[in-house]
Formats: C-alpha cells, structure tokens, sequence
C-alpha cells in the first residue's frame, strides 16, 4: 500500500496514513522532528506550487525519485481539491520501490511454482542483487544461487 500524505500549499499536513508516517520518519531520521515534511518532498511540491503559479488553466502531476541508503521512493504529487478548503491542497502519493519489487517477485514466483528457496534467490535477484551478494545474504554459495536461477528460468519459460 502507498503511503498518502495531504498538504495546504503552507506545509501544513491535513492526513497522513500509517504507510506516510513510516515513510516521514524514515526520511526525517537526520532531522529535528519539528520539521515533519522532509525538505526532499517539499521540494517536488514546490516545483507543483510553483508550475500552478505559471499555468493556472493546466492539471499537473509531479514525479520524482528519492534514494537512501536503505530504501528508494517514488513520489507523485497533484492538486486535490477538497470541499471543506476554500484552496486546494497537494495529495502526495509515496511508493516504497523496494517493496513493490518485491511483492512483484513474490507474484511471479508464486506464478511460476518456486520452492521455497527459489523464491528467496528471485526476490534478491529481482532487488538487483548480484549472484554474490544473493549468496552471502542466504548463506549459500554463488554456484547455488546460478543452479537456482537456470532453475527458475526453466520453469519461466514453461
């Protein structure tokens, strides 16, 4: 599930899901908490700000990507217009790349028949983990991890 965070164009936070609090966290853990919205996100909600400011009459959406050393998210912001604000208010969308990849591997490996094992070795694959790392992480040689993946490619192909 995406984390969902609604702002006025001040900051100021209106809604945030438990997903978003995580995410805020995470991001804000170098920072004073009084800040709550990271500078990283505010900045992709001022260039929405802004873009609205130049092309009044245009709908936009605002992507972007921010990386840490743990984790990668992707953020969409809009304009949501809510009944109860005489203004609109910016709805941002916060995608944990890093899990929706490994959901995504879980489906396919669930698609495929894995073992067990051979789905453990697609989800670090899928990660971007190299026949290395994917062994140190599960305590296995680099030679099982390649006799996982030429299985796993058989049983793609079938």
């Amino acid at each position: 599930m995406d984390g969902i965070l609604i702002l006025t164009d001040q900051k100021e936070v209106l809604y945030a899901n438990d997903r978003a609090r995580r995410v805020l966290q995470q991001l804000n853990q170098n920072q004073s908490l009084i800040e709550l919205v990271p500078g990283e996100i505010w900045h992709v909600c001022q260039s929405l700000i802004h873009s609205r400011n130049l092309f009044p009459e245009q709908q936009w959406l605002i992507e972007s990507e921010i990386f840490t050393d743990s984790s990668a998210f992707h953020i969409r912001v809009r304009w949501l217009k809510l009944e109860s604000f005489e203004h609109s208010c910016l709805l941002i969308t916060i995608e944990d790349r890093h899990q929706a990849i490994r959901n995504m591997a879980i489906e396919e490996s669930e698609r495929y028949g894995l073992t067990p094992r051979e789905k453990e070795v697609w989800v670090l694959h899928r990660m971007g983990y190299t026949y290395k790392q994917t062994a140190l992480e599960l305590h296995i040689t680099p030679n099982t991890v390649k006799k996982h993946m030429k299985n796993i490619y058989v049983k793609q192909k079938s």
